[in-house]
């Protein structure tokens, strides 16, 4: 490994678009050299045209799918080997297919499993050695539908709440190496991929998504980078978020009560 570089490194998948992109110019304004991770070579090179040309030799861009565990390990290789360092590690990358369960194929709860839950894992397993020893973060971006059961998500939620879990998880294993972890779950963020969404929305997920409100992503962005940086484990990018994380287990039958009316009127204008 070469001597690391001066600036800190930061690695965030999902990097071309939304939270991952607006966390990558949080990052270099403070100084950092960044990695983006993403599949689409070409919305790379968009992303980095986008955060300027002042920037633009202090950026990685490293074409990955992370559903591939062996991609993942090499482009984490490639990084420490041009950098000899990693000091974060965002893992912003995830899709989501809403529908109700009845309505989902294997496919799409597999899909969003292997992008949402064992994207994040393998860049976690690929850095973790090259950090471990010199400290540094590792930041997993969830949802708050990792608090909570939300109808439509039955392909999405399962992976939100298995990030979380791991999360909580290693924020003690990798103490010891001198590694913070936090997990981030923000509301509703302007992205392309929440515009791509909606529309496929079913009406209960809908009404009960829009309780949480709608954040930008560069809002999202400043907040959880900010509250990472005083050590803090969960991330709350708004009052709401905050609120759920605190009192979810007592909200829950509140909400499923809402969730239950909303669906039983749906399956009346379905009949009719």
């Amino acid at each position: 490994m070469p001597a690391p570089s001066p600036l800190k490194v930061a690695v965030i998948s999902g990097g071309s678009s939304g939270i991952g992109l607006a966390c990558a110019r949080v990052l270099l304004a403070r100084g950092y050299r960044v990695a983006l991770l993403a599949r689409d070579p070409m919305r790379l090179r968009k992303a980095a045209a986008a955060l300027g040309s002042d920037t633009e030799a202090r950026v990685d861009l490293m074409p990955v799918d992370v559903t591939d565990a062996t991609a993942c390990q090499a482009a984490i290789a490639e990084i420490a080997s041009r950098h000899g360092r990693i000091d974060w590690l965002i893992t912003s990358a995830g899709i989501v297919e809403p529908g109700l369960f009845r309505d989902l194929d294997l496919a799409a709860h597999r899909t969003q499993m292997e992008t949402n839950y064992f994207g994040t894992l393998h860049l976690i397993q690929a850095a973790v050695p090259v950090m471990r020893g010199r400290g540094g973060r590792i930041t997993l971006v969830s949802s708050g539908a990792a608090f909570i059961g939300i109808a439509g998500y039955s392909g999405y939620a399962p992976g939100k709440f298995a990030v979380r879990a791991l999360a909580e998880i290693l924020r003690l294993e990798l103490a010891e190496d001198g590694i913070a972890v936090s997990f981030v779950a923000p509301p509703d963020t302007e992205t392309p991929q929440l515009a791509g969404e909606k529309p496929k929305r079913p009406l209960v997920t809908r009404l009960i998504s829009e309780q949480g409100g709608t954040m930008s992503a560069p809002q999202v962005a400043e907040r959880m980078i900010a509250q990472a940086e005083t050590g803090a484990f969960f991330l709350a990018p708004s009052r709401t978020m905050a609120w759920l994380a605190q009192f979810h287990s007592l909200y829950r039958p509140v909400l499923a009560w809402q969730q239950r009316r909303v669906l039983k009127r749906s399956r009346g204008t379905d009949r009719a």
